[in-house]
C-alpha cells in the first residue's frame, strides 16, 4: 500500500550539530569565536589564582600591636606599661616572640635592658597582653623610649615577619632629689662645712637609697656627720619614706683653685648596681687667702723616693694680709711607717707621741708678730727607713705624708673670720724594691744533670739555673727578665717552676726571655719568690782551660712600679761554672779541664 503524503503537512527537519553549526560561520567569525574562548579561559584561570592568593595572602597591617601606659613620669618612679598583640589575619602566627628593649639606665626586674619572651603560636583572632613595670631614669625634660618587636611566621609562608612599636616617655622631675649647700664665704686651705640635702618627692617608699659625691681633685675630705660606706664619698641611707628628707654635713678643705666643681647623685642600689635617679653639680669660687704656705722636699713639690733616701723638707710661708699677724704657730705632722724618726733633725719642737713638729715664738721669734708682706722658711731633715716593714699583705704602697697647719688668732674683718689658718700637705710615694737572683747548680733536685765535673774540653756538662724574683712593697707589671747564652752554651729545652710557661728561647739570637707579667707586692717576703728553672749544656773550648767560664750572661729585670709609675731595672752579673750556690761544686770543680 502506498502512502501519499499530505501536502499541507510540512516535512520534519533534524537539529544541526555544533560542528555543522560552525560550518555556517564565516572564517572571520570562526577566528573571533576562538579568540574570545581563549580570553575567557585565561580570565577564568587568573581570577581563580587571584581569588586563591586573596584567600591565602598575609597582611602584616592586620596585626594589632601597641604599647600603652604613662607618657610622662618622674625619674626613678615606676610605671606600668601594657604591650598588647592581636592576630586579625586569616592565618595562624607560628614561633611568635616578643623582644622588649629598655633604655640603658632603666630599672627593670631582671636588670636586663633586652628581654625576650616566647609566645608560641597565636591563633586566628587570638592575642594577648604583657604587663611590665619599669622605672625610667634620666635628666629632667629628657625623652626615654621603650621599644617592642613582635616576630612571627605566618602559617602559609616560610618568611618571618616583624612588627615594631615604641613608647616615648618624658621625664618630669625626679622621685629623689639632691641639693648641695655651700658656705657663703669659701676660703682656700681652710676647713669648711658643706651640706648635702636629699628628699623623697614621691608617695612611695624607696629601698636601698644611696648618695654618691664626686669631689674636685683639690678637695680633701676631713669628716662627715654620717659615716660613708666607702671612699669617703658614698652614703647608704637605707629606706627613704614618702616625702622624707634630710642632710649630710661634710667637713673638708678646698685647696687653692679659682673654681671647684662638686657633683652629686642620688638613687637606689639594685643587683649591686647604682641607679642614679637625679644628679646635681655645684661650682665654688674661692676667696684669695692672704696667708700662704707650701711644702717642698729635696727642692721639689713632689717626688717618689727609695728606701734609705735622705729627705730635706722646706715649708715656705708668706703673710699677705697687710697687717701683722700675732702669736703665729706652725705645726707639721709626719705620718708614715717608712719614716726613720731616729734620723730627724729640726729646729722645732718634736713630739714623738703624735710625730708633730711645732714652731712658735719660743723657737722662732718672728712668729710673735709676723710682719706684713713678710715671708720665711722652716726646715727639717729625715731619712727613709733602709728596710721595708712588711708584716701583712696590707703593708704595701707606702706613703710618707706631711700635713702642715699655720694659724694665728689675728682677726681679719675683710674676711669676716675670727682667726686665720692655712693648711698644706705633701704625700710622697715610696718605690718598691725588686731583686733578681741567678743561681746555678750541678747537683739539683728539680732537673738532674750529667757530664764531667769539673767540665772538660769538647765534652758536654749540663747545669740547672734558677731565676728568682723578690718584690717588696708595690706590685710590678710588664716584668721581663732577659739574658744571653754565652759561647759554647746550648739550650736544652728543659724547664720547670711557676714561670716555665712564659720562658722562651730564641735560637737565632741566643737570648732567653722570661715574660713574667705582674709580680705582686710581698713576693719573696710574705710569699715564696717567683721562680723559673731551666737547663743548659756547656761544651767548653780548649781556650777556656784552667778557668771558670760563664754559663749564663748578664741577667736584667725590667718592669713598672704600679704605685709610683717609675721604671724598674735590676742587673745581675753573669753566672759562671764555679756555682757559688752549689756546695757540691765550689771553685776547684768550676775550672775547665783539658
Amino acid at each position: 500500500m502506498v502512502t501519499i503524503p499530505n501536502p499541507q503537512t510540512p516535512p520534519e527537519l533534524s537539529q544541526p550539530s555544533l560542528p555543522q553549526a560552525v560550518r555556517f560561520f564565516s572564517p572571520k567569525q570562526k577566528k573571533i569565536l576562538i579568540i574570545s574562548s581563549v580570553i575567557f579561559l585565561v580570565i577564568l584561570v587568573l581570577s581563580s589564582v587571584v581569588f586563591y592568593f586573596w584567600l591565602t595572602s598575609f597582611k602584616k597591617s592586620l596585626i594589632d600591636f601597641n604599647i600603652s601606659g604613662p607618657t610622662q613620669i618622674s625619674s626613678g618612679e615606676t610605671g606600668t606599661y601594657i604591650i598588647s598583640y592581636w592576630n586579625n589575619t586569616n592565618q595562624i602566627l607560628q614561633n611568635a616572640a616578643l623582644v622588649l628593649r629598655y633604655p640603658q639606665d632603666a630599672v627593670v626586674g631582671d636588670n636586663k635592658i633586652i628581654q625576650n619572651i616566647d609566645l608560641g603560636s597565636i591563633g586566628i583572632g587570638g592575642g594577648g597582653k604583657q604587663e611590665i613595670t619599669i622605672a625610667f631614669i634620666g635628666p629632667d625634660k629628657s625623652i626615654q623610649k621603650l621599644e617592642a618587636v613582635l616576630s612571627y611566621k605566618p602559617q602559609n609562608t616560610t618568611s618571618t615577619f616583624k612588627n615594631e612599636a615604641f613608647k616615648e616617655v618624658a621625664i618630669n622631675g625626679s622621685a629623689l632629689s639632691i641639693d648641695f649647700k655651700t658656705p657663703e664665704t669659701a676660703l682656700p686651705n681652710v676647713r669648711s662645712s658643706y651640706v648635702i640635702h636629699y628628699k623623697n618627692n614621691s608617695d612611695k617608699v624607696f629601698q636601698n637609697v644611696s648618695i654618691e659625691a664626686i669631689y674636685p681633685k683639690e678637695f680633701n675630705f676631713v669628716s662627715s656627720d654620717q659615716t660613708p660606706v666607702k671612699n669617703n664619698n658614698t652614703w647608704n641611707l637605707g629606706d627613704l619614706n614618702p616625702n622624707e628628707e634630710g642632710d649630710i654635713t661634710i667637713l673638708g678643705i678646698l685647696r687653692n683653685v679659682q673654681n671647684a666643681n662638686f657633683e652629686l647623685a642620688i638613687g637606689v642600689i639594685e643587683n649591686n648596681r647604682f641607679y642614679k635617679f637625679s644628679r646635681n653639680s655645684s661650682q665654688i669660687n674661692l676667696i684669695v687667702l692672704p696667708l700662704k704656705m707650701d711644702i717642698s722636699v729635696n727642692g721639689q713639690p713632689n717626688l717618689a723616693v727609695n728606701s734609705g733616701d735622705y729627705l730635706q723638707f722646706k715649708i715656705h710661708y708668706e703673710n699677705g694680709a697687710g697687717i701683722a699677724l700675732s702669736d703665729v704657730i706652725l705645726k707639721a705632722k709626719l705620718d708614715g711607717s717608712m719614716y726613720d724618726f731616729s734620723s730627724l733633725k729640726t729646729s722645732g719642737y718634736f713630739n714623738g707621741v703624735d710625730n708633730t713638729i711645732t714652731w712658735n715664738a719660743g723657737n722662732l721669734p718672728d712668729f710673735k708678730s709676723l710682719s706684713p708682706n713678710s715671708s720665711g722658711d722652716v726646715e727639717f731633715q729625715i731619712n727613709v727607713k733602709p728596710q721595708y716593714i712588711i708584716r701583712t699583705f696590707r703593708d704595701k704602697n707606702f706613703l710618707l705624708q706631711v700635713s702642715a697647719v699655720m694659724e694665728t688668732p689675728t682677726a681679719l674683718p675683710s674676711l669676716a673670720v675670727k682667726s686665720l689658718s692655712v693648711l698644706s700637705d705633701l704625700a710622697i710615694k715610696v718605690n718598691t724594691k725588686a731583686e733578681l737572683k741567678t743561681k746555678g747548680y750541678y747537683f739539683d733536685s728539680i732537673i738532674k744533670n750529667s757530664g764531667p765535673l769539673p767540665p772538660k774540653v769538647n765534652q758536654t756538662t749540663t747545669y740547672t739555673i734558677h731565676w728568682q724574683i723578690t718584690n717588696y712593697s708595690n706590685s710590678i707589671n710588664n716584668t721581663i727578665v732577659k739574658a744571653v747564652l754565652p759561647e759554647g752554651v746550648s739550650w736544652l729545652n728543659k724547664k720547670a717552676g711557676a714561670g716555665a710557661a712564659t720562658l722562651e728561647y730564641n735560637d737565632r739570637t741566643g737570648e732567653l726571655t722570661w715574660n713574667v707579667g705582674e709580680v705582686a707586692a710581698g713576693t719573696g717576703t710574705l710569699l715564696n719568690p717567683y721562680e723559673v728553672v731551666f737547663q743548659v749544656g756547656l761544651t767548653p773550648a780548649i781556650s777556656k782551660v784552667n778557668m771558670p767560664v760563664p754559663i749564663l750572661g748578664e741577667s736584667t729585670l725590667t718592669g713598672n712600679d704600679t704605685f709610683t709609675g717609675n721604671n724598674i731595672l735590676v742587673t745581675v752579673p753573669a753566672l759562671k761554672t764555679d756555682l757559688p750556690d752549689d756546695p757540691g761544686v765550689g771553685i776547684l770543680k768550676g775550672y775547665v779541664q783539658p
